[in-house]
């Protein structure tokens, strides 16, 4: 079975997966940061977003891919599917607190809004691990769809959503039961998730069709396919929740869709094969990792404009939803 790592090793060897997330926590943290997971470097770069300046440089696990963020900003996880594991950062200090074994091919990643758990999706393995991340064990591992690759958790924490990319389906899970209640199909290889602002509608980039699907979160009902460019791979919300933002890595460009009329309003160019995309806390500036030209685009989600390119790490690349809420660790 062709794996993932496998078939973007065949476009490209030479390039580095990387992820990012966009982090604000108060005075604790001061001015929000960019965690940047660098592949061939095996470290996570971090980017001080308002100086747009990388800051640090932290070791981890081997491929690093997926990154998460606990809501209050205490804990950053990284997925690496080259050692099989997940690497857990302290948000204060930017620092390794330990690394944790998890199944056969970890990739997306998402954590709870209390902080207590994280969803893992397992690409090899075809399953949803379940975190503990206060007692840094496994609870459990859900079976899900072919080669689950992103994840997203409803803001008050009962429901996940795993894209099943070679089922061409996005499952929902009771995130009490631990168990898949509803699948649905979408396009062609889904890829990147994320929820609106209200939780009412999933997006979801589907890689191969060249399209969104929009998905009733609530009953995973298909509402909705807009065409986009080619290989859209991941999505983010920004301006208010007015403005979604789909990275299309083949096109080097981002398509930015208008929320509530469903269209395509503009096209904006960024690096070489654009993949991992998130917004700032502030909502007006859209982050895009460039997986090829080794570089992080800066765009204002208002006026549409490239505002700065960021160089990073051998090969950028960010995957799932990345936005932790402006709240002061040491408050929870």
């Amino acid at each position: 079975m062709s794996g993932f790592f496998d078939s973007v090793r065949r476009v490209k060897a030479a390039a580095g997966v990387a992820a990012f997330l966009f982090l604000r926590v108060g005075d604790v943290f001061g001015e929000p940061y960019a965690y940047v997971t660098n592949q061939k470097d095996n470290s996570v770069s971090v980017i001080d977003t308002a100086t747009g300046t990388v800051v640090k440089s932290v070791g981890v696990g081997s491929e690093p891919a997926g990154v998460a963020v606990s809501r209050n900003g205490a804990r950053i996880c990284v997925t690496n599917p080259g050692s099989k594991d997940i690497t857990v950062l302290d948000g204060s200090t930017q620092n390794v607190i330990t690394t944790l074994a998890v199944g056969e091919g970890p990739l997306g990643i998402a954590v709870d809004p209390a902080g207590t758990r994280a969803y893992v999706a397992d690409w090899y393995g075809h399953y949803l691990s379940v975190l503990d991340l206060a007692g840094l064990k496994v609870l459990k591992r859900i079976p899900v769809g072919h080669s689950p690759s992103g994840v997203a958790v409803s803001p008050d924490g009962a429901k996940i959503y795993v894209a099943n990319r070679d089922d061409d389906s996005v499952s929902l899970l009771d995130a009490a039961k631990l168990e898949v209640e509803k699948t649905v199909a979408v396009g062609k290889h889904p890829f990147g998730i994320t929820l609106d602002s209200k939780a009412k509608r999933l997006y979801v980039a589907n890689v191969e069709s060249n399209d969104v699907s929009v998905v009733d979160a609530e009953t995973m009902t298909l509402l909705n396919t807009i065409a986009v460019g080619d290989r859209p791979y991941a999505v983010a919300m920004g301006a208010g929740g007015t403005r979604l933002f789909v990275t299309n890595q083949y096109d080097n460009t981002v398509s930015v869709i208008a929320a509530e009329q469903g269209e395509v309003i503009a096209t904006i160019e960024v690096g070489e094969y654009p993949e991992g995309i998130a917004a700032h806390p502030d909502g007006k500036h859209i982050y895009v990792a460039n997986w090829f030209s080794n570089s992080v685009s800066v765009i204002n989600a208002e006026t549409l404009q490239l505002e700065k390119t960021i160089a990073t790490g051998d090969g950028s690349r960010a995957f799932g939803e990345f936005v932790a809420q402006a709240v002061d660790a040491k408050s929870q």
